[in-house]
């Protein structure tokens, strides 16, 4: 009797210590994809400014001047509104270098409502102005990417694991902004517009980010497969910031006109909160679940920009513009006071360095009977953030619309190419990828 008693209570106890080690091993093996971050690209407002190359401060003659020069928005000389559209293509092509993954072509295609505005002028004080209420799309966040990844890792307990990962990020950050421009002497006018920074206008958040994966493998000499899905969402998303504008009419001889444009952009800090579900699943194993809810804020940079604008005569015109962003202040800081930086995690000590773009445009009116239509084109060199050093952006647009007297509808296509981008900037260390952008803009603007 003592015998099988004492079997049974080895057979027991070494049951639970194999549930045990079982456990144990899947509490330390945790499957986790790489931490893949969409970076914010900036993006610009209206087809008639695009069209030229977005060199815009110092001529900014419509309503999305509010965003590009608010001191300009005085060249409105009647009531107006606007609404532009947006449709943007990405392709990125993947060099995977020594990392183990498999990276392709990736492509993403997405529709926006790029902008739209009221503007209308009047008198008081003896002072011409003109007050705008604008909506525009500031950063857009969208990123698809599928690649595979094999990860082998021999401290106990051993694993070598084959997984598939796609990931998509969409969406992005819009502001609403009330503007105001002053004409301060017959030659000088100034501007400000208030930029109000929130996720509650058109949804719930600001953006998402989804990561699922799929594998098989083998954990500690037995065969597994194992499953991730992940659901990133960033939302109340709240911030405040101001733009200041000026034009001034440097020199004017009968048809001919110069003129110089400034505007200042103030840094701002943006509250938000990141909200994240995750399913983990090993088989046989067991599963894990989760669910966390943080929040942190992010400081956005300044930036300033000038240019000039020359009208030879009624019909052709050329615009130049310089532009420079304290992207060296992009940080962000969890409620438990940790810095880094928001390209891919990284340490907070990293360096990014600061960005100067700049901008050439130019347009030629046809005049017709009751019409105008216009021709225009643009260069530029617009780098995007990135740790240490900024990636050479370059990029070509062209645009053409037809005028009659009570409205005006614009198009414009613009295409930006860079080349050995990091991909440390948003998660995959040691790969690069070439890209290229294509945006098409149409707008339409009903004059009162």
């Amino acid at each position: 009797m003592k015998s099988k008693q004492f079997l049974f209570t080895l057979s027991v106890t070494l049951l639970c210590i194999v549930i045990l080690l079982a456990q144990t091993s899947f509490a330390q093996f945790t499957l986790t994809p790489p931490n893949i971050n969409a970076t914010p690209l900036p993006v610009g407002s209206g087809a008639r400014a695009i069209g030229q190359g977005s060199a815009f401060i110092a001529v900014a003659d419509d309503a999305t001047a509010a965003s590009w020069n608010p001191g300009a928005l005085i060249q409105l000389e009647r009531p107006e509104c606007s609404v532009v559209y947006s449709f943007l293509s990405t392709q990125q092509d993947f060099d995977t270098g020594n990392t183990g993954l498999s990276l392709g072509n990736e492509a993403v295609s997405r529709n926006d409502l790029n902008y739209a505005s009221m503007a209308y002028p009047f008198r008081i004080f003896g002072k011409n102005m003109v007050a705008a209420l604008n909506y525009q799309q500031i950063y857009d966040f969208h990123m698809d990417l599928d690649f595979n990844q094999t990860s082998e890792d021999t401290t106990p307990p051993a694993s070598n694991i084959n997984q598939k990962i796609e990931f998509e990020s969409k969406v992005g950050i819009g502001a609403l902004t009330p503007a105001l421009s002053v004409l301060v002497t017959p030659k000088v006018s100034l501007g400000v517009a208030v930029n109000y920074y929130t996720d509650e206008f058109f949804g719930d958040y600001a953006w998402k980010q989804t990561t699922t994966g799929k594998g098989i493998g083998n954990l500690a000499g037995t065969d597994i497969t194992t499953a991730y899905d992940s659901d990133t969402t960033f939302k109340n998303f709240q911030a405040i910031n101001l733009t200041f504008g000026m034009l001034w009419d440097v020199w004017e001889k009968e048809e001919k006109l110069l003129t110089f444009g400034a505007v200042y952009d103030t840094p701002y800090t943006a509250d938000m909160d990141r909200i994240t579900d995750f399913t983990s699943v090993i088989s046989p194993l067991g599963q894990s679940i989760g669910h966390k809810r943080d929040h942190f804020e992010v400081d956005y940079p300044m930036s300033f920009g000038a240019g000039f604008g020359f009208r030879y005569n009624d019909a052709v015109s050329f615009s130049m513009d310089v532009t420079w962003a304290d992207w060296s202040a992009y940080m962000q800081e969890d409620e438990n006071g940790n810095k880094s930086r928001p390209l891919g995690g990284a340490p907070s000590d990293t360096d990014i360095d600061d960005t100067y773009a700049v901008r050439f445009g130019t347009e030629y009116l046809i005049f017709r009977q009751k019409v105008i239509v216009p021709v225009r084109g643009g260069l530029f060199y617009d780098p995007r953030p990135s740790l240490d050093d900024p990636t050479d952006v370059y990029g070509f647009s062209v645009g053409s619309g037809i005028t009659f007297k009570r409205f005006s509808f614009d198009c414009a296509y613009q295409f930006r190419w860079a080349n050995d981008i990091e991909g440390e900037d948003f998660g995959l260390s040691g790969t690069s990828f070439d890209l290229n952008d294509h945006m098409f803009l149409a707008s339409i603007i009903v004059y009162f």
